[in-house]
């Protein structure tokens, strides 16, 4: 189960990130961001600290589900829902 910790930006499994959205503003500009580890090589996390968050862990769909997660029915999937919650629609040209 995901959920949200107060105090701390992400979407947390138990005491490990999964999903980060960011904004920055700086000189009248903003910046913002979107991550979710699907299938994250967890290694290049092991000498920095996500989000400057100390004595939490990150974590990946794949690991959670102990499946190798396709990329594209994840981004489908989250499309999909994010048209949903905030009522547009999505059309693709290839």
């Amino acid at each position: 189960t995901a959920t949200r910790i107060p105090g701390l930006a992400g979407v947390w499994v138990g005491q490990t990130k999964l999903a980060a959205v960011g904004v920055r503003v700086s000189r009248w500009v903003t910046s913002h961001g979107f991550a979710l580890n699907i299938r994250t090589d967890l290694n290049d996390f092991s000498l920095i600290r996500p989000c400057g968050i100390s004595g939490k862990g990150v974590t990946a769909l794949a690991q959670l589900t102990d499946e190798d997660v396709s990329v594209g029915l994840v981004t489908d999937l989250l499309v999909r829902h994010f048209a949903n919650v905030f009522k547009f629609e999505v059309t693709c040209s290839n």
